[in-house]
């Protein structure tokens, strides 16, 4: 796969890790959120994928941990994500497997620098990684990134970050602004244009995220997906992920 859509999709794609409120449980020192998510071919409106993602957060609203799952149009389970926000707020140590490709990447530390891995068939690489200059994200942590920057995207500032990628082993310098307001099923929502911040924006498509106004919830995501088309061995080049509303007909995964 071309290195611009890996950037990409291992980066700013885990951005989908959002906090929406689909089903949640509670208990006295922590609560569960359960976030859906419905995957379309962007072009031909073909439904690819569903994610569930469970995540654990503390009293005061700090997401501590999580797991998400990728069920296939059948319900089959075809990959797994595991993450761990208490060592760092934007950069969460992970775990993705993809068993059928034989894939595995993460991050397994992140003081001072981040330590990434990949494995592919078994051979695995790993590099540590600068964490400074910050602002900086890894995997989903950039949704927590995007919540701590809104009012400045939501002022109209270009904001510039650095994004971890543990499936390049390499850290990418990445900027977002905001592009319009609109209104999404009766909810106001600001839509937002993410993309690299050097000469690779020449050649690969931005990835458009829409957030409610507040910056608070991941409704819609639109760009190169983070799961690979099992037809081609590639991840989906453009596919659009709603989160929120009512499930569509063809969406199949495990239902308490």
């Amino acid at each position: 796969m071309p290195l611009p859509r890996l950037v990409l999709s291992s980066a700013v794609r885990a951005a989908c890790l959002a906090v929406w409120m689909w089903g949640s449980t509670a208990t006295a020192q922590t609560t569960s959120d359960t976030v859906v998510g419905f995957a379309r071919d962007l072009t031909t409106e073909r439904y690819l994928y569903t994610e569930v993602h469970e995540l654990s957060s503390a009293p005061d609203g700090r997401v501590l941990s999580g797991v998400s799952r990728y069920f296939d149009p059948q319900g089959r389970e075809v990959a797994r994500k595991t993450l761990d926000y208490r060592f760092h707020r934007t950069v969460p140590r992970y775990r993705l497997d993809i068993p059928a490709q034989g894939y595995a990447e993460g991050i397994v530390a992140e003081n001072p620098d981040a330590v990434a891995f990949k494995s592919y068939k078994g051979k695995e690489e790993r590099r540590s990684l600068p964490m400074a200059p910050a602002p900086v994200a890894a995997d989903s942590g950039f949704n927590q990134l995007i919540m701590d920057l809104w009012p400045r995207i939501r002022a109209g500032e270009t904001v510039r970050f650095g994004l971890i990628v543990a499936g390049r082993t390499a850290r990418y310098e990445f900027r977002a602004r905001r592009m319009e307001d609109v209104t999404i099923q009766g909810t106001a929502a600001t839509r937002v244009r993410v993309e690299p911040d050097s000469v690779l924006r020449f050649v690969v498509d931005p990835i458009v995220l829409t957030y409610d106004i507040a910056g608070t919830r991941l409704m819609v995501y639109e760009g190169v997906s983070n799961i690979l088309d099992p037809e081609t061995g590639k991840v989906y080049p453009k596919v659009r992920i709603t989160y929120g509303g009512p499930a569509p007909a063809e969406a199949r995964w495990p239902r308490p």
